[in-house]
């Protein structure tokens, strides 16, 4: 083919319009990811702050699962600690937050913020349909460890409610006394939990065992079962056992409170006790470890006074919102989230004020 002059000028000067468009595409993609990255790491040398409560404070805000809260917000910045096994705010927000998602229904939903918080993968076990109980679990995992998270009573499910009035005690074999509905609820996962949890910590990972109300009773019971070292935050735990099986329970456990919340409470201290280290957010949210049961009483009694006065105030402004009684208002997940972060974010400025300005 014979290709003339004007239409060698008019290739060649083709070529170079596509090649000077390439190469400003090109020279646009660098800046882009040069001002992504510069954003990046400025976001990341942002100090972390501290999180609100909702502000729509109605139970169904408090209790249902949230699809919009962004879940382990700041993983990449907090990681968990796998190696620290005494009690740390970092892990205890992350296991807080995964309490919380315990709730959400959907694999896609709960696996989908897990991996963006870096964990490699999830699983969710169930009850069967036909059981008398509503026991479901979500198992997740990086490199380093390995987490189970109990989800607590739902509020919507009438099954779990009667999972919580069986407190009639059965024996262990291992010695001691345990809730009815809590060990029997533990045992409709449980042998489908062990073997994955099982085969994880066999390849060197940490086992964590976590959850919030009904969920931490499970993570107790699951912990006692598994004998093998493993360790336990709970949120809002009612009490588990009887004496006997607080004398043989072995795990490191640390039981977080929220004030009033009203289902540390229950069942009655007459037959069953709490198990663990109590780390306890007072009346004004701060955190507090080796409490006094004088100093828990006395401030157990200030929070509930203050929400009573306050609620007053607004009663007789006519401000009558749906806001639950504040014993409920502190049993609900997201506070223990938001207290965990808080604490982190507080701890993390006092270590970088300096010794000199604490």
């Amino acid at each position: 083919m014979i290709v003339d002059a004007t239409e060698r000028q008019t290739l060649f000067a083709a070529r170079q319009t596509l090649f000077a468009a390439r190469l400003n595409a090109f020279l646009v993609g660098i800046g882009m990811a040069w001002v992504g990255a510069s954003t990046l790491v400025a976001q990341d040398s942002r100090p972390l702050a501290r999180k609100q409560m909702p502000r729509v404070q109605t139970f169904d805000a408090l209790f249902e699962p949230d699809y919009s809260y962004p879940y382990l917000k700041h993983a990449s910045r907090v990681p968990f600690k796998h190696q620290v096994q005494k009690f740390d705010c970092t892990n205890a927000w992350w296991l807080a937050e995964i309490s919380m998602l315990a709730y959400a229904n959907g694999d896609g939903f709960v696996e989908r913020q897990l991996r963006t918080a870096g964990m490699q993968g999830a699983k969710r076990y169930t009850s069967p349909e036909n059981s008398a109980h509503h026991t479901q679990a979500i198992l997740t995992f990086n490199a380093d460890a390995v987490i189970v998270a109990f989800r607590g009573t739902e509020p919507q499910e009438w099954k779990d409610f009667k999972t919580d009035a069986k407190v009639q005690q059965v024996e262990l074999i291992s010695g001691g006394k345990v809730h009815a509905g809590f060990q029997s609820a533990l045992l409709e996962v449980w042998g489908q939990v062990q073997p994955e949890l099982e085969r994880l910590s066999a390849e060197g990972r940490s086992v964590w065992l976590t959850g919030h109300s009904l969920g931490a009773a499970l993570a107790v019971l699951a912990a006692h079962q598994y004998k093998k070292p493993a360790t336990v935050y709970t949120f809002g735990a009612p009490r588990v056992g009887n004496a006997g099986f607080v004398k043989r329970y072995q795990q490191p456990t640390f039981r977080i409170v929220n004030n009033t919340d009203f289902v540390t409470e229950i069942p009655p201290p007459l037959a069953y006790q709490h198990v663990g280290e109590l780390v306890y957010f007072d009346s004004r949210h701060a955190l507090c470890r080796n409490v006094s049961t004088a100093h828990l009483v006395q401030d157990k009694a200030r929070g509930q006074g203050e929400a009573v006065a306050r609620r007053l105030r607004e009663w007789s402004n006519l401000n009558l919102d749906k806001r639950p009684l504040k014993p409920l208002l502190d049993h609900a997940p997201i506070c223990y989230a938001v207290h965990c972060w808080n604490s982190l974010v507080a701890l993390r400025e006092q270590s970088e004020a300096g010794p000199d300005r604490r």
